[in-house]
């Protein structure tokens, strides 16, 4: 079963094969390695597998969801397609080796390994789960050694790979979007080039442009599942200055602080209109949602919404 949504310049598709008959699973998932990942599979028939994936121009996002084992190829004969990508795979469960070049990569869990479409290649896997992510040959050629990089290993606590793996979750909805496609697309090279080993221009690039940006939404993405974080402990968390951090939201034109009031007032709002929370007073409201001060609270929350917590927990009563 394939489930396609196409928009200008962008596709989302979800493949499985759990509905289908186990004789039909094995030729379904040929037929979509052998069309959209450009790689030869064989494996034992009737296992179910699941995967998403996320194309606009010049980037291709996966998700292998369900644990495949399989060997994979990029023989010598498929060269010709002309295809010249290249995918750095971020192993996330099971097994998984990537021979290329003479050398074989064998990432644990959380690292990636490198794939460079333009040579043959051998992948093994065992009950894997990974996350993906293709961009051409070229993007990369300027600002890193791509070709030496094939089957590089590449360890999950590298700064780089650590910011893009944080950076491919929002990925599909920057994508999507028509005017952010082609920048969201640039600082993905970025963050791969410093991981695969950029040049020394490179490095710098890269630094400037797609390190900030990654970082920087790496950030929002924390402040999001914690609002209440103040500054001073989530420049910790990232590594940096509190002040670097407010530099990244002002080149991004706003500050930190509004950004990180706008999200505690709505976790707020979320909580105040959850049954879950019903027994919880104001306060405890506001001191959960990050707020220090109640009457500033109280304030800050009629100003963005036009009614007070306790209205709005009113309001959410009657409308049920």
């Amino acid at each position: 079963m394939m489930e396609k949504v196409e928009k200008q310049d962008f596709a989302s598709l979800h493949f499985s094969t759990r509905q289908l008959p186990a004789a039909k699973r094995l030729p379904a998932l040929r037929d979509l390695f052998d069309r959209a990942v450009q790689l030869e599979l064989e494996a034992e028939p009737g296992q179910a597998a699941e995967m998403t994936m996320h194309i606009a121009p010049g980037l291709r996002r996966a998700k292998m969801l369900s644990p495949l084992t399989a060997r994979v190829t990029r023989p010598a004969k498929m060269l010709a397609d002309g295809e010249d990508t290249v995918c750095l795979m971020m192993k996330t469960g099971g097994h998984m080796a990537l021979t290329q070049r003479r050398h074989e990569g064998v990432p644990q869990v959380g690292d990636g390994v490198f794939l460079v479409y333009r040579e043959p290649a051998l992948l093994q896997f065992h009950e894997t789960t990974y996350h993906s992510v293709r961009v051409p040959f070229g993007a990369l050629a300027t600002i890193a050694n791509v070709e030496q990089a094939a089957a590089r290993c590449i360890p999950g606590d590298t700064e780089a790979l650590a910011l893009l793996r944080t950076y491919l979750e929002s990925l599909p909805e920057r994508i999507a979007d028509p005017r952010l496609n082609l920048l969201s697309a640039t600082h993905v090279y970025d963050l791969i080039a410093l991981a695969i080993g950029a040049t020394e221009d490179g490095r710098q690039i890269a630094s400037q442009r797609g390190v900030r940006a990654a970082r920087l939404d790496a950030i929002k993405t924390e402040l999001i599942r914690n609002a209440a974080l103040p500054l001073d402990q989530l420049a910790r968390r990232q590594g940096i200055s509190p002040r670097y951090v407010q530099i990244l939201f002002e080149e991004a034109g706003t500050t930190f602080s509004n950004f990180a009031l706008e999200r505690r007032l709505e976790a707020a709002r979320r909580l105040l209109t959850s049954p879950r929370y019903a027994a919880w007073s104001i306060t405890a409201i506001a001191l959960e949602a990050g707020f220090g001060d109640v009457s500033h609270f109280n304030r800050r929350f009629k100003r963005r919404y036009l009614m007070t917590p306790s209205d709005m927990r009113r309001h959410k009563d009657v409308e049920r």
